[in-house]
């Protein structure tokens, strides 16, 4: 968020030149040296635990020689995520709102980043199933970092932004809308006898997601061998980023159409038991190709959106994105939940999310990215939302059964060329929340069943500025209502509280990036009465330092009644 950005400009400075240009040759799908698998022409494979009779296919991956000799990992203060170099790596120019060699972030791509980084917190598993298989199979890349199983994460910031980026891939197109989904596991084992053989191209292998009922638990292992067991049983032997170096088996029975995995060291732990049929069909592959292209940039305007393989374009506002055609995608609103709760998003009678805690998605246009980052299932990723551009929807943020309150959920929402967001909520158990963002992101409205003193925060990105705003710590009692719009034509946010009891008090945070840098504003101690709105004039506000004019409408009848300037605390 705003706050985060201060810190990390200099060293991106410093820093983006060399880093973009490795990151867009290694993002190039043309490379010379990506095609055969196995430096000695695979005429050696090393053996598995599968009796040789039984192999039907094999890559010659192997996790001992080929996996990392660390096991996934998820929040750690020592280790590097997504930078600003790994976005303009994965989106070109077009996520930066300065011009030149510096790059800082639109609002909507720090937003994204930021979603995306909080993610990773429950586990890398997507980054590191998917990078053990490119560096295996990959000469140019795997040339970069030495021998796998003799990396070490600690310290190694190189390794630790690169597992961050493959990470990444699965939220964006085209790499997320190839995912194999919606296969029977019959389906899914033939697709792995007909692809994996030894000498395979690289544009021949899958990642392998598994997950709980309602794309849930989500985790991400790399399949390299298919053995026949008779009878119709098959086993798939996969690396498991949780467990290094150790070969770990997924079954498949083709007659009954089922698959079992089970994913932890001790059998009898039950969340670790991971079943799926033809219908629950929560067993998919990702092909690795689709990692290989430029992401497509969603959160990008609606008028950047053709060339978007275009590399010689150094305007960091005049750059595009679309699909690997050059066309322009279709755009939507990707809905981003963190924390142990559920959303149900709704419009009428069709509905998406979690409902009555089962997965349902009637929703026309709107579809759902499952994520997969379990660190041996202490997270439980909710999936992303896509939610097409212009449609109207209401959320209910849910409690489930692990919400208790102790961990603090954020609701986001990022389209194009803004985002808009809730942080900081407490949710219990059998609570129900009703949020609103509006279509074109410029208004939210929320009421908590509980009492609350979320973060409010919008982003938008500009031909001319791009402005982000926060606003911590707004109260409000349980059955209240906030209102915030943002009302760029006349260049000021409104924000409202109504049906509650107490006054709300809160600070500010104001950021305008122009082509060159950043200015920021602080507010403290802001206070807000029941029915009445507080308008801030950040349009009026000149800069570094300068007083910000604040506007009262007193019982919100459409008159300023007071207007007065807030002095900027951070001088």
């Amino acid at each position: 968020m705003l706050i985060n950005r201060q810190f990390k400009f200099l060293a991106i400075s410093l820093l983006s030149a060399i880093l973009i240009l490795v990151g867009c040759q290694s993002n190039l799908s043309s490379s010379s040296n990506k095609g055969g698998i196995g430096s000695d022409g695979s005429k050696n494979i090393p053996s598995t635990s599968l009796p040789a009779e039984s192999i039907k296919a094999d890559l010659g991956f192997r996790p001992a020689a080929n996996g990392f000799s660390f096991e996934n990992y998820g929040k750690d203060s020592n280790i590097k995520n997504l930078s600003p170099s790994e976005m303009q790596r994965m989106f070109g120019n077009s996520i930066c709102a300065t011009q030149g060699e510096s790059c800082i972030l639109t609002p909507p791509a720090q937003q994204w980043m930021e979603e995306v980084n909080k993610s990773m917190n429950g586990g890398h598993c997507e980054g590191m199933a998917a990078l053990s298989l490119i560096l295996y199979a990959d000469k140019d890349k795997a040339s970069g970092f030495g021998n796998i199983p003799d990396l070490s994460l600690q310290g190694n910031e190189k390794l630790q932004h690169e597992i961050a980026y493959w990470f990444a891939t699965q939220y964006v197109p085209p790499t997320a809308t190839s995912e194999i989904r919606g296969k029977a596991p019959s389906e899914i084992l033939d697709t792995l006898l007909t692809s994996m053989k030894p000498n395979a191209r690289i544009d021949d292998t899958y990642t392998m997601g598994i997950y709980q009922p309602g794309f849930k638990g989500g985790h991400a292992i790399t399949p390299y061998a298919v053995g026949d067991l008779g009878d119709g049983k098959y086993v798939v032997m996969v690396y498991d980023n949780n467990h290094p170096q150790i070969e770990r088996r997924i079954e498949i029975d083709r007659k009954a159409n089922t698959w079992k995995y089970n994913a932890a060291t001790n059998p009898d732990e039950p969340e670790a038991q991971y079943i799926g049929d033809a219908e629950t069909k929560t067993l998919t592959l990702t092909p690795t190709p689709p990692r290989y292209e430029r992401q497509v940039c969603n959160f990008c305007g609606l008028d950047e959106q053709a060339s978007a393989n275009s590399s010689d374009k150094t305007t960091a506002k005049g750059n595009t994105n679309g699909n690997a055609n050059g066309n322009a995608a279709p755009k939507f609103n990707q809905i981003f939940l963190e924390g142990d709760a559920d959303l149900l998003i709704t419009n009428g009678d069709q509905k998406i999310g979690y409902e009555n805690g089962k997965f349902v998605n009637s929703f026309s246009g709107a579809t759902f990215t499952p994520i997969k980052s379990s660190e041996l299932w202490q997270d439980d990723e909710e999936p992303i939302y896509n939610i097409p551009t212009g449609v109207p929807f209401t959320m209910t943020l849910q409690g489930n059964k692990k919400s208790d309150g102790k961990e603090l959920t954020d609701v986001a929402m990022i389209g194009p060329s803004y985002d808009l967001g809730l942080s900081g909520i407490k949710v219990l158990s059998g609570q129900k929340d009703v949020i609103q963002f509006d279509a074109s992101g410029r208004s939210l409205s929320y009421q908590p069943s509980n009492s609350e003193a979320p973060n409010i925060f919008f982003g938008i990105s500009t031909k001319n500025d791009d402005y982000e705003f926060e606003l911590d710590g707004v109260e409000i009692d349980a059955g209240g209502t906030i209102s915030a719009n943002l009302d760029t034509a006349k260049g000021r946010l409104g924000i409202k509280i109504a049906e509650t009891k107490h006054k709300a008090v809160f600070n500010l945070l104001i950021g305008r990036i122009d082509d060159k840098t950043e200015q920021k504003f602080e507010g403290e101690d802001l206070d807000l009465a029941s029915g009445d709105t507080l308008y801030l004039d950040y349009a009026k506000w000149t800069g570094n330092g300068a007083k910000l004019t604040i506007e009262l409408d007193k019982g919100s009848d459409g008159t300023i009644d007071d207007t007065a300037t807030l002095e900027d605390k951070k001088k």
